[in-house]
């Protein structure tokens, strides 16, 4: 089972996203739409290398790239949507700017990061007080591995948002921007500073438990387990009944050796969603730990 939530960029879900599912290794694509929450899933998947995009009319499509495994429960994926119009306010109607953007962003969606940042480099040019862009050039920074030059742009991004409103709390888009500061850090192999802005983020929005979640998958993804439980824990404070949060960290307990508060966590997950189409799974790992 694959599945998540997309998001706008006030946190509001939105509904009727096409959510596609390629196979890299051969010839297999699957479709699906988000439902009235902005939930999305996929069941009964084989194991391999996927392409997902994600994308709706008027805003920007995103993908990105994943394992499927059928073996260990797949994470849930939070995925926030940018509308066309937070980049260009001219929107639909931007002329040669929004017909660059658009390009831009499909190349990337391509995984096609030089040809994307050319072009992102092209709209700023036309657009040079669409600030925001920076987003997006360093994400392409991100993918290319240019850690430096993706931080100076989402700083630069941050800071502009700071000057325009400085009261920054609860301020979602800012505290995603310090998550992306924050994963790019990770990738530099430098802990210290990536904790510095996952700290941040959470601290401007402290209601955002899907943000804290997604920060402890990057750091379980790194194999920072230790670190990685702290933020699913934060992730339960904020949403008490998130299941997903105790399966996971019930995972990283295994990893990191403590069997005891891994049966624990899984069997909260088991009490909050019983008929989850991971309880079966679940169970025989409890039963074989126990």
């Amino acid at each position: 089972r694959l599945g998540g939530v997309v998001y706008d960029s006030e946190k509001n879900p939105l509904e009727g996203v096409t959510v596609l599912i390629e196979y890299l290794q051969f010839e297999r694509k699957l479709t699906t739409t988000t439902n009235d929450k902005g939930q999305w899933a996929f069941i009964g998947l084989g194991k391999g290398l996927v392409k997902i995009s994600i994308e709706k009319e008027g805003y920007v499509k995103a993908a990105n790239q994943l394992d499927i495994s059928t073996v260990n429960p797949n994470p849930r994926h939070f995925i926030t949507l940018q509308k066309i119009s937070e980049i260009n306010p001219e929107g639909e109607k931007g002329g040669e700017s929004v017909d660059t953007f658009k390009k831009a962003s499909a190349l990337f969606s391509e995984r096609n990061f030089e040809a994307a940042l050319a072009l992102f480099e092209d709209f700023r040019t036309q657009q040079p007080n669409m600030y925001k862009i920076g987003v997006n050039i360093g994400n392409c920074y991100l993918e290319l591995q240019r850690f430096d030059e993706a931080i100076q742009e989402f700083e630069n991004v941050a800071q502009k948002i700071i000057a325009e409103s400085p009261e920054v709390k609860g301020n979602t888009e800012l505290a995603r921007l310090y998550a992306s500061v924050g994963d790019t850090y990770m990738r530099k192999n430098d802990l210290k500073k990536a904790e510095e802005y996952f700290k941040k983020s959470i601290e401007i929005d402290p209601k955002d438990h899907a943000l804290a979640y997604n920060v402890a998958e990057i750091l379980f993804a790194a194999g920072k387990t230790d670190e990685a439980i702290n933020y699913y824990k934060t992730a339960i404070t904020i949403k008490p009944d998130f299941a997903k949060s105790y399966m996971q960290m019930g995972y990283a307990y295994l990893n990191a050796g403590n069997t005891a508060e891994a049966i624990k966590a899984l069997k909260k997950f088991l009490e909050l969603e019983p008929n989850s189409s991971d309880a079966d799974s679940i169970k025989e790992v409890i039963k074989s730990i126990q």
